[in-house]
Order: structure tokens, then C-alpha cells, then sequence
């Protein structure tokens, strides 16, 4: 391939890129924010509260997702119009990537929460029944923050400008810093996550059908404990399937990046690197942007509470 040729396919990927990154993420900030601010507003509801003590995960979940929205998608905007003061500036760095990972961490791992807790409150055993409860969910959620935190501490070290040799110059630097990223990102994100999803999805499905084999204690408790598994379930598999579908490409860029630092590229290598790099890092967002649409259109129970929100927020103003 020429020279001049070369340089016209790189700015024409980068051109694409740029454009993907604005309007991306303008949709991510619109669309995001309304949605999470939904999903908060619904969420605070005692009643919901008091029907699953996961729901205040999910509520959580959402509040996070706020900061999610405003402390790293803008500079991903920014970059959009050619403006990086994150490549340059390694404060700016370390934050924008640390708010990523740890929002990201968060909201993944209150999900796993939320999943372990419908494991726990479909047993047929009391005893595993009582760690489905609201004083255990406070407990959890504060272990989750604090241990999230501490992980990703090394972020602000092993983080930094000038990584010419990585697909972003705002990068993990090469060195024990690549290895144990790659690995964080395997257990707190990537791996861990999804198999301990795996795991409580497939002990709750185990123990809804064993309750089904056994004379229930009271018609009522039943009933309602079904009820609860009808009305949840649904929405945290949908949650966890787009987890899921969405955090596999940062997963095999991650990969693929340590793979090949020691590799020299093509310019045109490099920008599309970039493209596809940029695209798996916002890709990994969807979930977290897009909950409200998701519930709002595969929950029929979520739409429900909805309708019921609409309609209190209508009366009172009328």
C-alpha cells in the first residue's frame, strides 16, 4: 500500500471513529441519563423494597450508573472532536479510567448480588433463606463499594499518558501492570462475574423446582414467594444475557492487545485497532445506559410499575 494511500484510509477510519464516538456517546449522556433517573425514581419505592431486598441493588446499581455517565463518557466525547487532555494529562488519566472501572465494577457486582440474593430467598432452607434480607443487603453492598475501591487502586498507578506502544495512548502501562490487568479484568469483570451469575441462576432455577415437589408450608407464602420469582427473574436474566453480550468484546481487545504490544503495526493497524478498541470499551456501557429500556421492554412486571409511577406523578399534578 503507498504512502498517500495509507494516509487517506487512516484519517477516513478515523474519521468514523470520531463520528461514532460523538454520537454514541450524546446517545449514552440522553438516553442514559433519563433512564437511570427512572429506574431511580421506581426503584425508591417501598413498595418495591418490601416485595425483594434486591431491588435496593438495583436502585444502587442506578445511581452509579449516573456517575458512570458523567465521570468518564464526556471525555470519551471529548476525544470524539479530536480533544484528548486525558492522553496529555495523567490526572485526567488515572480518573477517567478509575471512574470506569470501579462504576463499571460496581454495577457489575451488584448485579452478582442481586442474583445470589434470589439464590438465597428461593431455598426451601431457612437457614440460607435469612441471608435474603434488607440488613444483609446493606452489609453486601458496603462490602461490594469498599472491596471495589481497593481493587482498582492499582489503576492509579499502572495507569498513565504517553503509552505509544498501546492502542491508546491514556493506557495500561507494559510490564507486571499488562498481566495484572488483563487478569482484574478476567476476575472482576470479564469471568468472575458471569460464572458466579451462572452459578446463582442455576441454584435458583434448582430450587424453584424443588419447591415444587414439596407440600408447601402455607398457601399464602408460597404464592407469594412465587410471585417474587416471576416478577424478578425475568428482568435479571435479560440484565445478566446483556452483560454478557456486551462485556466479550473489551474481553478479547484486552487480549488481543497484550498479545500484540510487542508487534509493529501498520498505521492503518493502529487506527483500526483504535476503532475496534473504542467501540468494545462503549459497547461494555449498553447495559448500564440502557436498563430502563431493557426492564421497560422485556419486564411486563417492571411496565406495570411504570404505569402505576405515570399515573401517581399525572394525579398529583392534576
Amino acid at each position: 500500500m503507498s504512502s498517500s494511500s495509507s494516509s487517506s484510509t487512516v484519517l477516513l477510519i478515523n474519521d468514523i471513529r470520531s463520528k461514532l464516538i460523538i454520537l454514541i456517546c450524546i446517545l449514552y449522556i440522553i438516553f442514559g441519563t433519563i433512564g437511570n433517573i427512572l429506574n431511580i425514581i421506581l426503584f425508591r419505592k417501598r413498595t418495591l423494597w418490601t416485595l425483594t431486598p434486591c431491588i435496593p441493588y438495583l436502585f444502587i446499581a442506578s445511581f452509579v450508573n449516573l456517575f458512570l455517565i458523567y465521570g468518564f463518557v464526556p471525555f470519551r466525547l471529548l476525544s470524539g472532536f479530536q480533544i484528548n487532555p486525558a492522553n496529555a494529562i495523567s490526572i485526567l488519566c488515572k480518573f477517567q479510567l478509575f471512574t470506569y472501572y470501579v462504576t463499571t465494577g460496581l454495577s457489575t457486582w451488584f448485579m452478582v448480588a442481586c442474583c445470589a440474593d434470589r439464590f438465597f430467598s428461593s431455598s426451601h432452607n431457612a437457614l440460607m433463606r435469612r441471608y435474603s434480607n434488607m440488613r444483609m443487603t446493606i452489609r453486601i453492598s458496603s462490602m461490594i463499594t469498599f472491596l471495589i475501591f481497593i481493587v482498582y487502586l492499582q489503576i492509579l498507578y499502572c495507569y498513565d499518558t504517553n503509552q505509544f506502544a498501546a492502542i491508546s495512548a491514556c493506557n495500561v502501562q507494559a510490564g507486571i501492570c499488562s498481566v495484572v490487568d488483563v487478569i482484574w479484568t478476567l476476575c472482576f469483570q470479564t469471568i468472575g462475574p458471569p460464572i458466579l451469575m451462572l452459578i446463582f441462576g442455576i441454584g435458583t432455577f434448582i430450587h424453584i423446582k424443588q419447591k415444587q415437589r414439596v407440600q408447601p408450608l402455607t398457601a399464602n407464602t408460597t404464592e407469594m414467594q412465587r410471585d417474587n420469582n416471576r416478577h424478578i427473574l425475568p428482568m435479571l436474566f435479560i440484565q445478566v444475557s446483556m452483560y454478557l453480550l456486551c462485556i466479550t468484546p473489551l474481553l478479547a481487545t484486552k487480549i488481543y492487545q497484550n498479545m500484540t504490544l510487542s508487534i509493529i503495526k501498520s498505521d492503518v493497524q493502529r487506527s483500526v485497532d483504535s476503532l475496534i478498541f473504542v467501540l468494545s470499551i462503549l459497547s461494555s456501557l449498553v447495559d448500564k445506559m440502557f436498563s430502563f429500556y431493557i426492564y421497560t421492554l422485556f419486564s411486563k412486571f417492571y411496565r406495570k410499575e411504570l404505569i402505576k409511577l405515570i399515573r401517581n406523578m399525572l394525579r398529583h399534578h392534576t
